[in-house]
């Protein structure tokens, strides 16, 4: 329970929390206002890479919550009906980003840590971009699932090389490290007792 508390104790810091909602407007922005349209299905943006972020600095309940309301509001912004799977498809990103980049983001340099990021990017992007919000759109809208699959699939493995790339830029000039709640000496000192209870 200590655990919990303290990974949702990054909603208590109002710096924090600030940066989130910029990571969910801009998200808004990124998707509803600056995207390509393509068709009525399809569109090109960049709206998961402030959800790639929030995930990667904060973790992976910080993406969830980015991913789920840059959704949710950007919907009521644009005029979108609401999606319910297209939301879950926006949390999936977040929380697996969180988690893969808490894993495979540790130290390592060059070519190796862009890998790092390319996979953290492609397996969020895989799986809830292209199979969950495709289930949605299939589900809701009617698309022909294998055509708005294979489609989908080419956007996001072109946009995860983009984003990969400014997450590796971001993070080797250590500017998602500025992002992360500074630690005080009662923080330090309660993280090293809980490591010791391990």
């Amino acid at each position: 329970m200590e655990k919990i508390n303290r990974r949702a104790g990054i909603f208590k810091n109002v710096e924090t929390i600030v940066i989130m909602a910029l990571f969910v407007a801009l998200s808004i922005v990124f998707g509803k206002l600056l995207a390509i349209n393509v068709t009525n299905n399809f569109r090109i943006s960049l709206e998961n890479t402030p959800i790639l972020l929030a995930a990667v600095a904060y973790g992976p309940l910080a993406g969830a919550v980015v991913g789920g309301l840059s959704d949710l509001i950007g919907c009521l912004l644009v005029g979108y009906s609401i999606n319910p799977i297209i939301t879950a498809g926006a949390v999936t990103i977040g929380i697996l980003a969180g988690l893969l980049g808490k894993f495979l983001l540790r130290g390592g340099s060059g070519m190796r840590l862009y890998l790092r990021c390319l996979l953290t990017v492609s397996v969020g992007h895989l799986i809830g971009s292209v199979v969950i919000k495709t289930l949605g759109l299939y589900f809701y809208y009617g698309s022909p699932l294998l055509f708005t699959f294979s489609v989908r699939l080419g956007i996001y493995a072109v946009t995860a090389v983009i984003e990969s790339v400014i997450l590796y830029i971001l993070y080797t000039q250590k500017i998602i490290a500025k992002f992360r709640p500074r630690r005080t000496a009662a923080r330090r000192q309660q993280e090293e007792d809980d490591q010791h209870e391990l």
